[in-house]
């Protein structure tokens, strides 16, 4: 049996036509599968190229000189990129060195190797660096409509709380103030934030048991159905242990008759997680069961 698709030329194609009636250059699934995984590449290398600028901008921006030391160019993912900055240490100048070795797939991942004995600077680079690329417009989280009454306040508390904390540092003639310095301190703010839009917020619920193990709940909206669970990151609580906490937690909070939502406002003023974008999208879900959403703040 002939191919029924046509040649260049308008004549009927000569090759032996396959279970679908074509051969394999004129099936139309087999064609249609080469032209998603060219837009799936081209797609991949457009996000590959636009945060290896992002990258090398913000080294500039800040005064680093940054080489492309090797690139992926068959998958368009990863890319090692050498930094350095000549910087006063004592009575000398060093030149400071590192790596950053970026990872390009659902999110932006960026490691830092550091190469000289000093390393002044390379820290700050490298939050700099993340904080620009979480502005990437593909790598914020996709809005999600909600259907639980209220929830859209409690998402602004959460987005805005490092503004909060922020602007309370600000006093008149210097004033003492809230200073955030744990996750205690994160909670006493959440809770009178919370208790602007909302009459009944009821802190230290506890959830049923799961394996003998009952968890703690920070603020439970018992009329929304929602429950607001708070972190604060650290040097010791970073995306990992943040990540494998919220984990355990969610599906506890499965088995608590009064959450429908969870919001997870993870703050983390001194930048210790490395990919803030990527740990919203890993744990948000929209579930029938359970609806997360995970909000870290300042990105």
């Amino acid at each position: 049996m002939r191919c029924k698709g046509k040649t260049k030329a308008g004549e009927r194609c000569s090759r032996k036509a396959g279970p679908s009636g074509y051969c394999s250059l004129h099936d139309p699934a087999v064609l249609a599968a080469k032209a998603k995984a060219k837009a799936e590449s081209s797609e991949q290398r457009s996000r590959f190229e636009e945060a290896l600028n992002t990258v090398i901008e913000t080294c500039r921006a800040k005064g680093w000189r940054a080489y492309v030391e090797n690139q992926d160019e068959k998958t368009w993912r990863y890319v090692t990129i050498t930094v350095r900055k000549a910087t006063p240490v004592g009575y000398t100048e060093e030149t400071i060195v590192g790596q950053l070795h970026v990872t390009v797939e659902d999110g932006v991942k960026v490691s830092l190797v550091k190469t000289t004995f000093h390393e002044y600077g390379l820290d700050d680079l490298r939050r700099s660096i993340m904080s620009d690329l979480g502005r990437l417009a593909w790598l914020k989280p996709k809005a999600k409509k909600s259907t639980t009454p209220g929830i859209e306040r409690v998402l602004n508390i959460a987005n805005r709380f490092h503004l909060v904390a922020t602007q309370l540092k600000r006093r008149h003639s210097n004033r003492e103030s809230l200073k955030i310095a744990d996750e205690y301190d994160v909670q006493d703010l959440l809770h009178a934030l919370l208790k602007v839009d909302f009459d009944d917020v009821r802190p230290e619920e506890y959830s049923p048991s799961k394996s003998g193990a009952a968890s703690r709940l920070d603020f439970l909206l018992k009329a929304q159905k929602v429950v607001v669970e708070a972190k604060m990151a650290s040097t010791t609580l970073t995306d990992k242990k943040i990540g494998e906490q919220l984990i355990i937690d969610i599906e506890r909070y499965r088995a608590h008759p009064d959450c429908a939502r969870l919001v997870c406002l993870v703050y983390d003023p001194g930048y210790h997680i490395r990919n803030p974008a990527g740990l919203e999208r890993d744990l948000s879900r929209n579930e029938e069961a359970l609806e997360v959403q995970v909000v870290v703040v300042p990105k």
